[in-house]
């Protein structure tokens, strides 16, 4: 499917992605870093893949490592 993009440009994409705004454009436009990004990412989409709880416990994990990253920073 096609569709035009803000800059006009043509753009094949899935059906799923027409109409809605882009995850990745949001992610930009609040400055979230790649932590943030994939936390973002991982809620949006764990109940469409399936495995709901799954991918919400490697959520809590990622998490859980940006908490420990980013207190190792502060010290």
């Amino acid at each position: 499917m096609k569709f035009e993009s803000d800059n006009t440009e043509s753009v094949n994409t899935q059906y799923h992605y027409v109409g809605k705004s882009s995850l990745y454009k949001f992610c930009e436009e609040w400055d979230l870093n790649s932590y943030e990004f994939d936390v973002v990412k991982r809620i949006v989409r764990c109940r469409k893949k399936g495995q709901f709880e799954e991918d919400l416990k490697k959520t809590k994990d990622l998490i859980d490592i940006y908490l420990t990253e980013h207190l190792d920073q502060s010290e």
